[in-house]
């Protein structure tokens, strides 16, 4: 909680003094690959990744003072899904969260009509189904009750990347978000994604 907390007063501090010269909304989506890793990850889960998608939307805010540098807040709706290892259940492995990706960027020319980007930024995930971990294997909850393993309802990453935009309209984006906080409640498991997609702008 305390490093939530931390998180909305910095987004509160670069958004604060901004004033907006344009604003710019992004619909898009993607393809996501998202790769477990930490101490407490089995041989199983560090070899395989899950794939899925993401639909999302952001609102881009200009600094009108620092030419070419933005605050881009946005929502995705993410979903990925993996085989499980042929000995566990369920057969597949599935997350589904809204994330909060929460960057600043900084734009620049690179050709008449086109633009490059780089940006990062902390990104805040929310589950909307809790998914179980034990012994190495994800297992469905099918009493309410349990939920000895349940991963964190809330868990943050740090994500980078570029996007290249075409025509003012088109803006394509790869990313990849490293896992700053444990999956599971005292256990060194995180996850990394990485996503490719494609947005209009308007």
């Amino acid at each position: 909680m305390k490093k939530i907390k931390i998180l909305l007063l910095a987004v509160a501090l670069l958004g604060g003094p901004a004033v907006f010269a344009q604003q710019t909304w992004n619909v898009g989506a993607g393809f996501v690959l998202n790769h477990f890793n930490g101490t407490d990850c089995s041989p199983f889960l560090a070899k395989h990744s899950l794939k899925g998608f993401y639909a999302g939307v952001s609102h881009e805010f200009y600094f009108s003072a620092l030419a070419g540098l933005t605050f881009e807040p946005g929502v995705r709706f993410v979903y990925q899904s993996g085989r499980n290892d042929a000995d566990a259940k369920p057969k597949y492995i599935k997350m589904h969260y809204l994330s909060f990706p929460l960057d600043v960027k900084y734009t620049f020319n690179i050709t008449e009509g086109a633009t490059a980007a780089f940006f990062t930024g902390p990104v805040l995930n929310v589950g909307l189904i809790g998914n179980l971990y034990d012994k190495g294997v994800f297992v469905t909850v099918r009493d309410p009750a349990d939920a000895t393993h349940q991963l964190t309802r809330v868990n943050l990453q740090w994500g980078f990347g570029v996007a290249v935009t075409v025509a003012e309209a088109v803006q394509l984006r790869v990313g990849y978000a490293l896992g700053v906080s444990r999956l599971v409640p005292e256990q060194e498991l995180h996850n990394n994604t990485f996503s490719v997609g494609a947005g209009l702008l308007f």
